[in-house]
């Protein structure tokens, strides 16, 4: 299969919840009572089942990102962003590109639950947000605070202030990191953000942040 790029299709939420009633009529679909199903239908079923659920969590993150965290951060730099999806493209979870991947070849083409492209774009999220990631740090270092180290422990504590770790999408599929991987994640996830707000605001945008990660440094 070959895919494009650019957006999904609908809005994420509506997409993914697209997917989980897809999922539910794929299972309803291949369903059949336990005596007649040989081993090999049973794992599917399993399986499609599991997909089911793991869609079903997302979709009630993705809509804690757009009804909780987007409106926190909207309301302390005073930007609006375009729309709830580019947050939560930022916070969906590398761990998740294993779930989309599997739906993706769990079907043939024509009988997937959604659009082949959107799924693909859903698997590619993580990557996206590395990207963003490297914009805020490279826009905040040479456009906002030219000279200046922001440091670790403001970033860090800037993904505290927004709650962006613990709002991520996906977060329950793994064993939650601590340390230093928990320290690397905040710094990336925040690094992301701002990089979003840049594409989106522009300069001034994220000038509006640099009082919160003053605030982040001095503790």
């Amino acid at each position: 299969m070959t895919y494009e790029y650019g957006p999904l299709s609908r809005p994420l939420g509506e997409t993914l919840a697209a997917l989980q009633e897809g999922l539910m009529r794929e299972y309803r679909l291949e369903y059949l009572p336990a005596h007649r199903r040989s081993a090999r239908r049973s794992r599917r079923l399993r399986r499609i089942r599991g997909w089911c659920r793991e869609i079903g969590r997302l979709v009630e993150q993705a809509a804690c990102v757009a009804e909780r965290t987007l409106p926190r951060i909207e309301r302390e730099i005073g930007h609006a962003f375009r729309g709830p999806d580019g947050l939560a493209r930022v916070l969906m979870a590398p761990s998740t590109k294993r779930l989309f991947s599997d739906i993706l070849s769990g079907f043939p083409e024509d009988a997937l639950p959604i659009r082949a492209n959107d799924l693909a774009m859903f698997g590619s999220f993580a990557d996206d947000s590395h990207a963003l990631a490297l914009i805020g740090d490279v826009t905040l270092r040479l456009k906002v605070l030219p000279g200046e180290d922001v440091g670790a422990a403001g970033l860090a504590a800037l993904c505290d202030r927004w709650s962006l770790h613990e709002s991520r999408i996906g977060s329950g599929f793994r064993r939650s990191p601590d340390g230093e991987t928990l320290e690397q994640e905040k710094e990336t996830l925040a690094r992301a953000v701002l990089g979003l707000i840049y594409v989106e605001g522009g300069v001034d945008a994220l000038r509006a942040v640099v009082p919160l990660l003053a605030h982040g440094r001095n503790g």
